[in-house]
C-alpha cells in the first residue's frame, strides 16, 4: 500500500511538472494590454528614403477571444495583423506591397498551431510582425527567448533569438522616453559576422515600440531605424484599404 502511494505521489508530481510546462511552453508572451484606439506614427529611414508609417489598434472578438488587430500603412507597404489578445500569438497577416508598376496582395492565416514544447523558444509565422508580437514579451522577468519560423528544416543552420540587454532612456522627436531594449540576432559564433537588430519598447504598458534600429527583414536585407512621432488613442473610424477586402 504504501508502495502505491509512494508511486501516486511520484506520478502525479511529474504529470504537474509536464503539465506546468507545456502551458509555460504554449505562452511565452503576455497580453500588453494595447488599448482600443491605439494610433501610432513613425517616421522611417530605409537608405536615404524617409517616409511615415501609420498603425492603428482596434479589438474585436471572433467569437471565441479577442484579438488585436493592427493595421499598418505607410507608401510602400499596406498591413492588417491579426493578433491573440491574450498569447499574442499570430492569426493572420494580409500585406498589400505597393511598386510603381503593380500592386502584390498575400495573405497568411495560420491553422493548426502545435504548441513548441521547448519553453526557451517561439515560433512565428512571419518576419515582418516580430516587433509587434514582441510587445507582449515578459521583460526583466527572461534574458532570452530563441524563435524559429515555420517552414524550417529540423536542422537549421542558424540559431536566432531576442535578448533582453537592459532599461535604456530614449528621445525621440524631442521626448524621453524610459524603455526596454531587446536584442535580435543570430546566436553564437555567426552571430558575430551579422549586425544586430535593435528594439526599444516602452517601460509603462502597453509597451509600444519607440525606436528599431536595425535590418528591415532576415540577414541581408537593407537598414531600418524607425523613431516614434507620435501616440494617441482614439476610438473614431480609421480607414484602410482593407475595409472591402
Amino acid at each position: 500500500m504504501k508502495a502505491k502511494m509512494t508511486l501516486f505521489i511520484v506520478s502525479t508530481f511529474f504529470l504537474l511538472l509536464l503539465n506546468s510546462h507545456t502551458v509555460s511552453a504554449e505562452r511565452p508572451f503576455v497580453n500588453p494590454n494595447i488599448p482600443d484606439g491605439e494610433t501610432i506614427t513613425y517616421t522611417t529611414t530605409i537608405g536615404d528614403k524617409s517616409f511615415s508609417v501609420v498603425e492603428h489598434v482596434t479589438i474585436k472578438s471572433d467569437g471565441q477571444r479577442e484579438l488585436y488587430e493592427i493595421i499598418s500603412l505607410s507608401d510602400s507597404i499596406d498591413r492588417k495583423l491579426v493578433l491573440d489578445k491574450e498569447t499574442m500569438a499570430i492569426v493572420s497577416v494580409h500585406t498589400l506591397r505597393k511598386y510603381s508598376e503593380v500592386t502584390l496582395d498575400s495573405k497568411l492565416k495560420v491553422m493548426d498551431e502545435k504548441p513548441v514544447l521547448d519553453g526557451d523558444e517561439v515560433k512565428l509565422a512571419d518576419f515582418a510582425v516580430m516587433t509587434y508580437v514582441f510587445r507582449g514579451f515578459p521583460f526583466t522577468k527572461r534574458d532570452s527567448l530563441k524563435i524559429g519560423f515555420y517552414g524550417e528544416e529540423q536542422q537549421r543552420q542558424f540559431a536566432f533569438k531576442a535578448t533582453y540587454k537592459k532599461k535604456e532612456t530614449v528621445t525621440v522627436n524631442e521626448k524621453t522616453i524610459e524603455c526596454h531594449k531587446l536584442e535580435f540576432g543570430l546566436d553564437g559564433f555567426w552571430g558575430t559576422f551579422f549586425p544586430k537588430m535593435n528594439v526599444w519598447y516602452s517601460v509603462n504598458p502597453p509597451h509600444y515600440l519607440v525606436r528599431y534600429k536595425g535590418l528591415v527583414g532576415p540577414p541581408g536585407s537593407p537598414k531600418r531605424d524607425m523613431q516614434l512621432l507620435n501616440y494617441t488613442t482614439r476610438k473614431d473610424n480609421f480607414p484602410h484599404p482593407f475595409d472591402n477586402m
